[in-house]
């Protein structure tokens, strides 16, 4: 208890000198919430005298100033972030992570981008960037922002999420293939049509349902446990998307949010189905870089996943 104390004292003393006077009315809530959003760098002379070397070659050739988004820090007691800039210059996404005066720059190409996940927890928000650096060393590297700004990285994410080049423009109605959804989970008809991108088609897809364990009786009454949340892949002529809630903790079900993660086909190394026990599941996508992701089904969904991976096989044969 001492040692976590010795911890939290200097950010929270840190904390009140921000205020100016210790002991004075500070920053209003609204003041103090509007310095955790990010913005957007229209110029160079607006870019953080830290970070100008990066923009000299773009000076130096003469290149349009590219699209960059400014992420502050978000210090407090229990969570904190570094000040990171994004910038999306074409056919790479760097991200400029700031330590003291100087930056760390996590430079991925496009083409080298294995997966990109999305996250919304009431108003905090992140994008995490996993794949190959320029040097070809594998990285992965998370922006965090409220949620208010999350529009600022949305060209950033449909710039990784259209390199992939795959797929044939559908003018079908794609999202009313989840229309039959709203009365199983309508939350997650809902997150599955705002996934797509314009003109992609809908291959296949599989919705699970939260699933629970029984980890003790009392007096008659089971108490259970979640060990996967709500999640639903879907895969199109362009990507596997994966959606689920948030990952239960303490016990809780966490359902103030979704998390999604878009991996091009191109980039999936392999899909596998193996039997956990006899009434549970795991999709395991394997990425490069040895990177997997892995999701929990019950056995009755064998069926449709069966189905999803043949589907899958077929698409990516044809490419």
């Amino acid at each position: 208890m001492l040692t976590r104390m010795q911890k939290l004292l200097p950010a929270f003393w840190k904390q009140l000198q921000t205020r100016g006077i210790p002991w004075a009315p500070g920053l209003s809530a609204a003041e103090q919430t509007r310095l955790t959003w990010a913005k957007a760098i229209e110029a160079v002379g607006d870019v953080p005298v830290v970070y100008r070397d990066f923009f000299d070659p773009l000076l130096v050739n003469g290149d349009p100033f590219p699209y960059v988004v400014f992420a502050p820090a978000r210090d407090s007691l229990f969570h904190k972030t570094t000040e990171k800039l994004v910038v999306h210059s074409g056919r790479e996404i760097d991200i400029l992570e700031r330590t003291e005066d100087k930056f760390k720059p996590h430079c991925h190409p496009l083409d080298k981008i294995s997966y990109v996940e999305t996250g919304t927890v009431l108003l905090d928000s992140y994008v995490k960037i996993s794949g190959s650096t320029r040097d070809g060393n594998p990285n992965s590297i998370t922006i965090k922002f409220n949620s208010v700004t999350d529009y600022l990285f949305m060209p950033i994410l449909k710039a990784i999420r259209l390199a992939a080049g795959n797929g044939v423009f559908s003018q079908n109605n794609e999202k009313g293939k989840f229309d039959h959804l709203s009365r199983l989970n309508f939350k997650f008809m809902n997150y599955a049509k705002r996934s797509l991108l314009a003109g992609e088609r809908v291959v296949h897809f599989v919705l699970q349902p939260e699933i629970q364990e029984p980890i003790v009786k009392i007096l008659g009454w089971i108490y259970h446990r979640i060990i996967s949340p709500t999640h639903m892949i879907i895969l199109t002529d362009r990507e596997l998307i994966a959606i689920r809630e948030e990952e239960p903790k303490s016990g809780v079900g966490g359902k103030y949010g979704g998390i999604w993660d878009y991996i091009p086909l191109n980039k999936i190394t392999g899909l596998y189905l193996t039997g956990r026990d006899d009434r549970l599941l795991t999709l395991s996508i394997h990425l490069p870089e040895k990177t997997a992701l892995e999701f929990l089904y019950q056995a009755s969904a064998k069926p449709e996943l069966d189905g999803f991976i043949d589907r899958f096989h077929e698409i990516t044969a044809a490419c």
